[in-house]
């Protein structure tokens, strides 16, 4: 199985491994805080599947389900840093700040990971 073929579902979306121990797929929802999603299964079609029951219930039986990411965040930075990121960004020829921060962000990912 590829787990990179396992889609987000409803927004949520599943980080997977192989365990030696349990002998089977096991996986978890990424960027939950507060609850824990958890789900298993020995081929792709169990593992889909039993991410999406797990998902579905989740949202069937919990009061304030955390939201998936919805890709934007807010950062509270002192005048003089928005000042000299925009200038950055300006000198980089970026359409936006954001656009800048975003493609910055991206290649420190890839560079580090």
């Amino acid at each position: 199985m590829n787990p990179a073929t396992l889609a987000p579902y409803k927004g949520y979306t599943p980080s997977i491994a192989f365990s030696k121990e349990d002998g089977c797929f096991v996986g978890s929802v990424l960027g939950l805080n507060l609850h824990g999603i958890n789900f298993d299964g020995t081929t792709e079609e169990e593992v889909r599947n039993n991410f999406t029951d797990a998902v579905d219930f989740y949202l069937d039986v919990t009061a304030n389900p955390e939201a998936p990411f919805a890709g934007r965040i807010t950062l509270q930075l002192t005048p003089m840093m928005h000042k000299e990121l925009s200038n950055k960004a300006d000198r980089a020829g970026a359409a936006s700040l954001d656009s800048w921060l975003v493609q910055e962000l991206k290649e420190s990912v890839l560079h580090h990971s």
